[in-house]
């Protein structure tokens, strides 16, 4: 069994893993390396996994690795948790949560198979190590644990497969940035939002960004964000500075026993949200083309809201008006959006929606040539509909639906 030191994995949506990877080296990450849903990387100042929670904009949550060893079935897997040293990690009467999650592994395999039941063994070798040396049980709990550990199962070889054992460092998705406090049917991630944004190349010095059908308003704030370089924890922050916990690891021992990395996170907030507050003063300078349309009242009030919490209000007009009608600006822009297709919806709209895609593309081919489009859908035979050709179409997940990202060079 190996005890790690300095390695961490960044989880984020499938398909956003060049984009992360990209920002763990921005961050100083060493020996980045991505799989599916993430990426691993070293620091040797663990002060620079935690500047990857508060920078990146497509990560998900971040973990630290206790442990790796290679077992050949959920037995041996659930012996090699019970060495563990558990009191090391956890105090009993602090509460856990265990999430396991399979990696690379072969189709045809006699070993996990079930992760539910894998995940079921592991939490017994925790409870049962501390029923054996302390008498009692830690409790476990789904929503609001103290602590909160990822296993992670790869194929390794020769009937072998690699366990990792990690500790969640960021409690809740770091996802929700904290400035959606009006939901609307199906909204994008907000991490996928920004991920999509950074894949279509946008730059706000050269386009703007139009949203026809913005929703809660989560495609332009992240499009603020990006625009104004403001970190996309700064509301977070903003909490931490009011002597809130946003992220689990600051009530953790890792944490708040080193008091370097504890007076250096402090320092480096300061420093971020300095950039963030002269961020938001450039945007509200400049005014960048943010605009954001729907056709449906609430929704723009939802958007509105959201757009208040966010600190954009000055910054994105929204109008009311159809996405096939609305009318292009003058500057080069982007127009992204996020149709309904087919999730939870009533049968007989398939021919509405098929003729709603049909008309946002020939409004694009009347009005809107010399800019760009991107559409993002669950439901790839709806795009046929827009009878224009892509230039590309990028493989997304949100969340469990496989989706695809279309752009369009109008001409």
């Amino acid at each position: 069994m190996e005890k790690h030191s300095f390695d961490y994995f960044a989880s984020c949506p499938t398909g956003l893993e060049d984009v992360l990877e990209k920002e763990l080296r921005e961050a100083g990450a060493d020996s980045v390396t991505h799989v599916r849903g993430g990426a691993a990387f070293s620091a040797q100042n663990p002060l620079m996994a935690l500047k990857a929670i508060l920078t990146s904009r497509v990560v998900s949550r971040v973990f630290k690795c206790l442990y790796s060893f290679e077992c050949h079935n959920e037995k041996s897997m659930y012996q090699e948790l019970a060495d563990i040293n558990w009191k090391t990690l956890m105090d009993v009467h602090q509460t856990f949560r265990l999430t396991t999650i399979y990696g690379k592994l072969p189709p045809e395999r006699e070993f996990f198979t079930n992760s539910q039941f894998t995940n079921l063994k592991a939490k017994d070798a925790i409870v049962d190590w501390f029923n054996n040396n302390q008498n009692r049980r830690p409790s476990v709990e789904k929503e609001h644990p103290d602590l909160s550990y990822l296993l992670r199962i790869d194929d390794a070889q020769e009937g072998l497969y690699k366990v990792q054992l990690m500790l969640d460092l960021c409690g809740n998705p770091l996802s929700n940035r904290g400035y959606r406090r009006v939901p609307t049917e199906a909204p994008v991630r907000e991490n996928l939002a920004a991920g999509i944004l950074m894949l279509l190349n946008w730059d706000p010095k050269t386009e703007g960004l139009v949203d026809g059908m913005c929703g809660s308003g989560t495609f332009l704030i992240e499009g603020g964000l990006i625009a104004g370089g403001i970190s996309p924890q700064w509301i977070k922050l903003k909490d931490y500075k009011k002597n809130m916990r946003p992220w689990a690891f600051l009530s953790l021992q890792w944490f708040n026993k080193d008091k370097q990395l504890v007076e250096d996170f402090h320092a480096l907030t300061n420093e971020i949200m300095d950039q963030d507050t002269a961020g938001l003063r450039r945007l509200e300078a400049e005014l960048p083309t943010l605009t954001g349309g729907d056709m449906d009242e609430k929704v723009l009030q939802a958007a509105k809201e959201n757009i208040r919490v966010a600190g954009m209000s000055k910054l994105i007009p929204l109008i009311q008006m159809r996405a096939e009608t609305l009318p292009a600006p003058s500057k080069k822009t982007l127009f992204i959006c996020n149709p309904p297709y087919g999730e939870r919806l009533q049968a007989g709209q398939d021919e509405e929606l098929r003729a709603l895609y049909h008309d946002v593309g020939e409004n694009w081919k009347k009005n809107w040539k010399g800019h760009r489009a991107g559409v993002l859908t669950g439901n790839l035979p709806l795009l046929k509909s827009i009878s224009l050709r892509s230039s590309r179409k990028i493989i997304l997940y949100n969340g469990d639906i496989e989706c695809r990202v279309a752009e369009y060079l109008l001409f």
